[in-house]
């Protein structure tokens, strides 16, 4: 009832304003819409995927993601790896933060070291296998490890490792970077507005002098100002809204894989769930089929692991049929159990139709096996706070962004992550996460296999579907490029 009400606002929208055709408002002012506002941008305390996309264009760190998803130097204009694989040396290239001071590898060393504290740092556990960060001059950067640690380099690209101020205060809401986009103001629930950086190391000037990320939670209303011009470009725009922008003439849509792994979070230190039965028959209870054509219009791929497809060297394809769709199987697994009557509260974010949409066919799913869901919707803050940080939750659906290392995702699950926010457990997995960190490439390959059919078998939560990265955007614009990561390349675009 709530997509159909959707799908005919818009349809009348489009009707009344069938004829018109608009150019982008301003040739040099760019307007993307986005669902919720950041988090926080202070790179040791955000969690949010939808900070990062932000955030890519304030923020640097010594390197980061190409489109291919390869390595190229950012504050870092080269590095060396010594023979043992423990010691990088990073060079740093003539740079200047947004407050107009020069980069020294003392603020580089400072920025590293906030974010592998864990007293400080939500992400510290990526980075605990550094052993010490040192500076060598003002222009040379020493990370050495404890022992090799293959997804360093990846790690490095990540929001957490930004380089940032030595004395830098409030980044929470007044980040200070060097990229090619500095804020210059944020108003929480309207918009986060962005100017180009003049002295931006690269030498290049961006195309747009202003870049406005509004905050639109309604994707009618998205699709409505992308419609009439006050909106350019739609950055992941839900499935269900792709056939009224298709054939619009004055927009182009950029269909990309997503790297995504939308995930039915099981709370695995809630009493009932703790039983590996009642996680293995609410797995076999979710028919993806179905929820691939009716909350994201087929515009996906099925998944049944922690990584998605998007990384074919990794992913296991061996898995689909470890607890395949099977209702009759859950009833019995239940039964054996001993929950003949059991209630849970599942908890979706608001900002995300497909996630609630998700959650609301699950939910009838696991009615069928005789689970009686109650679905909880709350605000996106809501969410962080009491699913993400708290565990407060007995099911959810959330999106789990990719990144460039399998370790990167899969080192969530480990016990002791503060990212587990599943409350998995596997001693097993534990060690295999922590093996696959320092072997070859073949090896890391087998290690991770084993690790990924873990997560699918004992059920650290069911694995639905990797979403088709869907970019809507004003036919003038150009230059988009798709990154394997959450991130909205601005400097890239021009008209």
């Amino acid at each position: 009832m709530r997509l159909e009400k959707t799908l005919l606002t818009v349809l009348l929208f489009l009707v009344i304003f069938g004829g018109s055709v608009p150019a982008l408002a301003d040739n040099d002012i760019l307007n993307i819409a986005v669902p919720t506002d950041p988090d926080s941008f202070d790179p040791t305390r955000s969690v949010a995927a939808a900070t990062a996309e932000i955030a890519f264009n304030i923020y640097e760190g010594l390197v980061k993601s190409t489109p291919d998803g390869q390595i190229t130097g950012a504050l870092a204009s080269h590095w060396e790896i010594d023979s043992t694989q423990t010691v990088y040396t990073f060079y740093l290239r003539e740079a200047y933060f947004h407050n107009g001071k020069r980069v020294t590898a003392d603020d580089v060393v400072n920025a590293l070291n906030r974010a592998r504290d864990p007293q400080i740092s939500q992400r510290a556990s990526s980075y605990q296998a550094i052993a010490q960060v040192y500076a060598e001059g003002d222009d040379r950067v020493v990370i050495e490890l404890s022992e090799p640690y293959a997804p360093l380099i990846y790690e490095l690209t990540e929001l957490a490792a930004a380089i940032y101020p030595r004395d830098a205060a409030g980044l929470d809401q007044r980040p200070i970077g060097t990229g090619p986009y500095q804020l210059q103001e944020w108003r929480p629930n309207q918009y986060i507005k962005l100017t180009r950086f003049e002295q931006h190391w690269s030498g290049k000037t961006p195309y747009f002098r202003e870049v406005y990320f509004r905050i639109i939670p309604d994707y009618n209303s998205a699709v409505a100002s992308l419609r009439t011009g006050s909106i350019d470009l739609i950055p992941r725009l839900e499935a269900a809204f792709l056939h009224l922008v298709e054939p619009v003439p004055h927009l182009k849509v950029h269909a990309d894989p997503m790297n995504v792994v939308q995930l039915l979070a099981v709370n695995n230190s809630h009493p009932a769930l703790r039983d590996l039965r009642v996680r293995q028959a609410i797995a076999m209870a979710v028919n993806r089929d179905e929820i691939v054509i009716g909350a994201a219009w087929g515009q996906a791929e099925k998944i049944y692991t922690g990584l998605s497809p998007a990384m074919p060297e990794f992913y296991n394809f061996e898995l689909a049929e470890v607890l395949p769709y099977n209702p009759e199987k859950a009833k019995e697994l239940l039964k054996e159990a001993g929950y003949s009557d059991l209630h849970l509260t599942m908890t979706l974010p608001s900002a995300y139709p497909l996630h609630v949409q998700t959650g609301e066919i699950i939910a009838d799913q696991l009615r069928r096996v005789g689970i009686d869901v109650t679905i909880e919707i709350v605000e996106w803050g809501t969410w962080l706070e009491q699913v993400y940080t708290q565990r407060r939750y007995d099911l959810s659906i959330v999106g789990l962004t990719g990144k460039l290392d399998p370790h990167t995702i899969l080192n969530r699950y480990v016990s002791t992550n503060s990212r587990n926010f599943t409350n998995f457990n596997s001693p097993e997995f534990d060690q295999l996460i922590i093996a696959g960190v320092s072997s070859t490439a073949e090896e890391r390959k087998a290690i991770y296999d084993q690790a990924q059919a873990i997560l699918t078998e004992q059920v650290a939560g069911v694995f639905i579907m990797d979403p088709l990265q869907l970019n809507v955007m004003n036919a003038a614009i150009k230059g988009w490029q798709s990154y394997p990561v959450y991130v909205v390349d601005v400097a890239a675009l021009y008209k």
